[in-house]
């Protein structure tokens, strides 16, 4: 980070630090003190509500304690060997204190000049990833080095696997692969994140299934009772404390204004706030008012066109569920007629299974459901309407 720089005031785009994780700290607690003991979790749960940033702030704690950790995006592996040389390069960099080592390791087994970022006792450790030929081969190496290194090292590892689904696209048995390097590792602890849920589900509840009862479900989404896993007087506390930091008043009414209109959905909620924060400094204002809210919500709505835009043509790929997630975002019963989106019964069941599988909505009682963002439900409803996003 370049010196004197600060980040974003209401962080948004990506993973947040630790003072902006509003009302997570109980969560993490647990959490850090669950995979210190060993014990396996599955953090599941909607896109787009902080996972991510909880898990890097756990493993972060689990750090200052002397465990040894990695972070792994599935999404972003498109082999085998891709992954397990993710997952070696964090582990290594964990070990090291710093980045580049396992670039090292490529560079020494390719008989190149290494550039000193990584200790020749470390190197043992991964080149039977970075040597193998048979990508395969590699990949069972390096599901086989967190216990390697908990042996070596005397610490416990801690592993956190995001989008974890998205790992089953690599392969066939790649599940059944990672269950038997899996269960028999000791010192060895795993964090299976992801935003698919009721995949997941399937992974980790199903009979039969490779990864049945590996780990145990800890919901973020429901922590403590509430939605999204956030106290709503946590966010009043956490807004009033950030917009006086820049001499800037808000009442109790106006924060109430905000979590109506997201919902308390964590990112919803903080991209309001940045564009709500930036026009109050833009126009040099002191007091948020119901006017300002509403002109800084249009502007969330705005800036959140993008990927909503994206969840919006994913639906697109199955038949019915756009027309079933219309009905959702308009409130109206899911199983009425209508001329222009005439959905068959079983389809409707389909449509909302499919919905709920994605973490877009919940149901709220027999038959009934609503989507979780109550932004993108706008967002749908707009659409349906034939407003189109001004740019």
């Amino acid at each position: 980070m370049y010196a004197g720089f600060v980040g974003p005031h209401f962080p948004v785009g990506g993973p947040v630090p630790a003072d902006d994780l509003v009302g997570r700290e109980p969560y993490l607690r647990s959490t850090a003190a669950r995979l210190g003991d060993g014990e396996h979790l599955l953090i599941a749960g909607p896109r787009r509500i902080g996972k991510t940033s909880v898990i890097l702030e756990v493993l972060r704690r689990l750090r200052r304690r002397g465990a040894v950790t990695a972070y792994v995006d599935c999404l972003g592996a498109t082999d085998v060997r891709g992954l397990a040389e993710r997952l070696a390069s964090s582990l290594l960099a964990s070990l090291e204190g710093k980045e580049g080592a396992f670039e090292d390791a490529r560079a020494i087994a390719s008989g190149l000049r290494p550039s000193g970022r990584i200790r020749y006792e470390h190197l043992d450790l991964v080149m039977p990833i970075v040597r193998e030929a048979a990508a395969q081969r590699a990949f069972e190496a390096g599901l086989d080095l967190p216990r390697a290194i908990a042996q070596r090292a005397g610490k416990p590892v801690v592993v956190a696997l995001d989008e974890f689904q998205a790992a089953g696209r690599l392969g066939p048995r790649v599940f059944d692969v990672m269950r038997s390097r899996f269960q028999a590792q000791r010192g060895v602890a795993y964090a299976f994140l992801g935003s698919e849920e009721g995949i997941l589900e399937e992974l980790f509840g199903e009979k039969g299934r490779p990864l049945y009862r590996f780990a145990v479900a800890h919901d973020l989404a429901e922590a403590g009772g509430h939605r999204f896993g956030i106290d709503p007087a946590d966010w009043h506390a956490y807004l009033v404390r950030k917009l006086k930091q820049k001499r800037i008043a808000i009442a109790e009414t106006e924060v109430d204004r905000i979590l109506d209109a997201t919902g308390g959905h964590p990112q919803d909620t903080m991209q309001l706030c940045a564009a709500l924060y930036h026009f109050m400094r833009d126009e040099g204002l002191r007091a948020v008012t119901a006017e300002i809210v509403g002109i800084a919500y249009e502007v969330a709505l705005r800036e959140l066109d993008r990927p909503f835009a994206l969840h919006w043509a994913d639906l697109g790929g199955q038949k019915w569920l756009q027309a079933v997630a219309k009905r959702v975002a308009r409130g109206e019963p899911l199983y009425a007629a209508r001329s222009d989106t005439d959905v068959p019964r079983a389809e409707v069941l389909r449509a909302v299974n499919a919905l709920r599988g994605r973490g877009l909505v919940v149901r709220t009682g027999r038959g009934s459901y609503e989507f979780l963002e109550p932004m993108f439900a706008e967002y749908v409803r707009r659409l349906d309407a034939g407003i189109v996003p001004s740019r």
